[in-house]
């Protein structure tokens, strides 16, 4: 009953401290991640890609994405990286491409999109010779 007990106590404590260190890396998180001033999509209308994430207020951009074409015969991985607003408020969003399947060369290494206005609501771009939905939001 006493080993019991004490097999209890340790369960208790390992629960309480893990909770406590998550409690402190999600704060630390999210202070490293500064203040969100927008968020942004854009996604493919039908095969394509899609990337999206938060803009935050030092110019820097979260999230990321992924794009197929060919059925997967050509695969990418989108990374975003810096954002801009121009003094008509208007955004431009810069990712980089990085190609994991299929020729090197087949898309662009950077790809920026804008500038565009900050209206909450699905704005159509094309992209890759296909119709893509671009939203960027206030937050």
């Amino acid at each position: 009953m006493r080993r019991l007990l004490s097999n209890r106590i340790l369960l208790l404590t390992l629960t309480v401290l893990g909770t406590f260190s998550l409690a402190i890396g999600l704060t630390e998180s999210q202070a490293a991640a500064g203040v969100v001033e927008y968020t942004w999509t854009l996604s493919a209308l039908g095969q394509g890609g899609w990337i999206g994430g938060p803009l935050f207020e030092d110019g820097t951009v979260g999230g990321g994405g992924a794009f197929s074409a060919g059925n997967g015969k050509l695969l990418a991985r989108f990374d975003p990286t810096t954002w801009t607003e121009n003094s008509s408020d208007q955004i431009t969003i810069c990712f980089d491409v990085t190609v994991v399947k299929g020729p090197s060369n087949a898309l662009p290494p950077t790809i920026c999109l804008g500038p565009a206005e900050v209206t909450g609501t699905p704005i159509k771009v094309m992209l890759f010779g296909s119709e893509h939905i671009f939203r960027i939001t206030e937050n």
